[in-house]
């Protein structure tokens, strides 16, 4: 049995025109036709960071994480067409769901993209009002509304626009960007940085998660580094696998130097190369190779540190400041547990699951391993307040945890930021958990999950600090410009802030940064809820459902989208999949009192958020009761005798 998976993504189908009819004139001249517009093709879509998916007939499938990059790589393909005699295309784009079974993809998605492109002009590129929608006011696209069209196959009809790329506007803007980043990276920034993730020159590929780690770990370290800028992880690591020039990733990242490696396992033996190169000229500031053993891996991560830090000279008070060695496990294996456990932990989802596993067997082979305790701890709470899991089966794991953390990595930002959320969303202890994220981010102030959760869930919702919670959103977008996990946050932030416009601005940039997952997409429809422009609301939640397994979180959006546009039975039909959930599934109460209360079942509504209490169910009292999907429980009336210590806004 092939395993079957489905994600969103922005479909691009092409076709020659005319080949059928070449073919059967001169076969020869066909089949060289063919392999130049293969060839085209599998450069163009590299460049453009898509994946060519398969060829049918005369015919390409080729699958984006963003439509910008579908729209960009159709408008190149067209340009390098013309440069061939005959070889004329249609191209359809489509945003929608792809269905992998084995080495095959179809679904829904394919066929609209392949009927759009069949009704082309030739040399057109045509793409449906899903894609439309996110291409709004990009650079060098124009787009013209052509007509609805019914499609075969296509219950709804699908409204169709015609898209012009203009790619010697954009080759030039890219250029610019790259001059102007070499004369202006490092103008204010010499004592910048980014570390992008080091490259696995093994050949398996588990020991991404490794390669990940080091970079991580040289990141923590460097961090320390007073008067260093030291960009975040994730924007960092959104150039995996990128061959960018690295003038144009200083100039994203807003920084003077760049900090690349590659690492090779073999044995009991590793082979670390590093090499600090100054952006604006190219030139190599420094490098070196280890070989060293395996278990000597902690060591050369300090002593990148320390490199780096002479190198840029980092200093205090006149003299070269060495980072602090951060406490680490002495043993390979665990560190690598802790590795793979960090990157699914990031990933949320499913992915919980596994990385709870990673962490669990990291500490089996040493129980002392702070990093894995912390890590154990930040997973269990994660599962409770996204309602995977029971809050009392959660507490029971995580709060140990947390205190193993502290015991043996008192000196962690980790630690103190497991502690952080604990004193938040299980003691409700507001006070304690604001002193331990801001000693978090005083030990390390690239902390995105402290520096977000303190701006957040503990400044904008629980305290409605709301000028403090946009001021902290603000520095997460700072040291992590490409993180779309951050931009969804701030987003979330200025909508209870009711600064809106603002919102669905840093909504949409998060969406654009990763347009796949559930945050921006569940993000972007709130922020429409919020300014009450309920049917964009209603089209981004339904690709948030899409791309989240259908979610509790964006069932009880859709749920508040549904009963402002007066679509009972269809809220109805959600309430009753909440209720499946919640009785099968053992899941949380707290997403089934908010449902409940949308429908009409007050009374049921507050015996589901007294037991949410009562079991400390972390997402209710944080979250839950503050948010615009909440407004018909926080308009019951008793409600705030269960939440006596929440000022609830009616809005």
């Amino acid at each position: 049995m092939h395993q079957t998976s489905r994600h969103l993504a922005a479909i691009m189908f092409t076709d020659i025109v005319g080949y059928t009819a070449l073919m059967d004139e001169d076969e020869n001249a066909a089949f060289e036709m063919l392999e130049r517009n293969r060839s085209i093709h599998n450069e163009i879509i590299r460049k453009c960071q898509g994946k060519f998916l398969k060829e049918m007939g005369d015919g390409i499938l080729a699958s984006f994480q963003t439509v910008t990059d579908a729209i960009y790589c159709a408008g190149y393909i067209q340009r390098a067409c013309e440069k061939e005699q005959h070889l004329d295309l249609r191209i359809g784009i489509h945003q929608g769901e792809i269905v992998n079974q084995g080495d095959d993809v179809f679904g829904s998605g394919v066929n609209i993209a392949s009927r759009i492109q069949s009704i082309a002009p030739v040399g057109g590129i045509w793409v449906s009002d899903s894609v439309q929608r996110n291409i709004q006011n990009k650079k060098g696209i124009e787009v013209e509304f052509v007509k609805e069209e019914s499609l075969k196959h296509v219950k709804q009809p699908v409204r169709i626009y015609s898209v012009k790329v203009d790619c010697e506007k954009l080759d030039k803007e890219q250029r610019d960007r790259i001059k102007e980043s070499s004369f202006s990276s490092t103008i204010g920034k010499k004592n910048s940085i980014a570390v992008l993730p080091f490259v696995n020159m093994s050949s398996d590929a588990e020991q991404d998660f490794f390669c990940e780690g080091i970079s991580e770990e040289i990141i923590n370290t460097i961090v320390q580094l007073p008067g260093l800028k030291v960009a975040g992880r994730t924007s960092c690591f959104s150039f995996k696998g990128k061959n960018e020039d690295l003038r144009l990733i200083g100039s994203q990242l807003g920084v003077a130097n760049i900090l690349e490696g590659s690492v090779r396992k073999f044995g009991k033996r590793v082979r670390i190369t590093a090499q600090l190169i100054e952006v604006s000229t190219g030139f190599h500031l420094w490098s070196k190779k280890y070989d060293r053993d395996l278990v000597d891996i902690f060591q050369i991560q300090d002593e990148i540190g320390l490199e780096i830090a002479n190198q840029l000279q980092v200093t205090l008070l006149g003299k070269t400041v060495a980072p602090k060695t951060r406490e680490q496990t002495r043993d390979v294996e665990a560190f690598q547990l802790y590795c793979k456990g960090r990157s699914l932990y990031y990933k949320r989802g499913m992915a919980l699951y596994e990385a709870l596993r990673c962490f669990e067997s990291a500490l089996a082979i040493d129980p002392t391993y702070a990093l894995a305790s912390s890590g154990l701890a930040d997973t269990y709470v994660m599962l409770s307040f996204h309602g995977y899991l029971s809050p009392t089966v959660c507490w029971k794991k995580a709060i140990p945890a947390s205190e193993n953390a502290v015991k043996y990595g008192p000196d962690l930002a980790e630690s103190s930021c497991t502690q952080a959320l604990i004193a938040l969303l299980h003691d409700r202890d507001s006070e304690r958990a604001e002193i331990e994220f801001k000693k978090a981010l005083s030990i390390n102030p690239l902390n995105g999950q402290a520096r977000v959760w303190y701006a957040l869930f503990l400044l904008t919702y629980v305290q409605e600090r709301f000028e403090e919670g946009i001021e902290q959103s603000r520095i997460s977008i700072e040291n992590d410009p490409l993180s779309s996990y951050a931009y969804s946050c701030f987003g979330l932030v200025l909508a209870s802030a009711n600064e809106v416009d603002e919102a669905i601005e840093m909504a949409k940039h998060a969406v654009g940064l990763e347009p796949n997952a559930m945050l921006p997409r569940y993000t972007l429809s709130y922020c429409y809820l919020c300014a009450g422009e309920y049917h964009k609301a209603m089209d981004e939640g339904q690709l948030a459902l899409s791309s989240s397994n259908r979610h509790a979180w964006n069932l009880n959006l859709m749920m508040a989208i549904y009963m402002e546009l007066r679509l009972e039975e269809e809220a109805l039909k959600m309430y009753k999949e909440l209720e499946a959930m919640y009785k099968e599934h053992s899941a949380p109460p707290s997403n089934l009192a908010i449902a409940a209360a949308a429908v009409g079942k007050n009374e049921y509504a507050l015996e589901l958020s007294r037991i949410a209490i009562d079991i400390n169910d972390p997402y209710l009292p944080c979250k839950g009761i503050k948010d615009r999907a909440s407004k018909a429980l926080r308009e019951i009336d008793g409600v705030d005798q269960i939440f006596p210590n929440l000022t609830l806004s009616k809005s």
